[in-house]
């Protein structure tokens, strides 16, 4: 089973800015560790920590793919 599979998440484009928002546990046990974006010329990642809020703002500079890292199941991604 796919990670986003197991776990809904919302995509939003307000402004020029992508919105992720997930439904996924933030507890010191079971968190997204990282979230980043990469294009054909770029990348940028943002730094998720436990007990936050499960939520990702990127500046949009292009379309790409954007990974998420689960301390517990790994690298995914997903293509909105």
């Amino acid at each position: 089973m796919l990670w986003y599979e197991k776990n809904s998440f919302t995509v939003e484009r307000p402004e020029n800015d992508i919105f992720i928002r997930f439904d996924h546990p933030m507890t010191k046990e079971h968190y997204i560790s990282f979230a980043a974006i990469i294009t054909f010329d770029g990348m940028m990642i943002k730094k998720l920590y436990p007990e936050q809020e499960p939520e990702v703002r990127f500046p949009f500079f292009g379309k790409g793919k954007i990974f998420y890292f689960c301390n517990r199941d790994g690298l995914f991604e997903l293509d909105p």
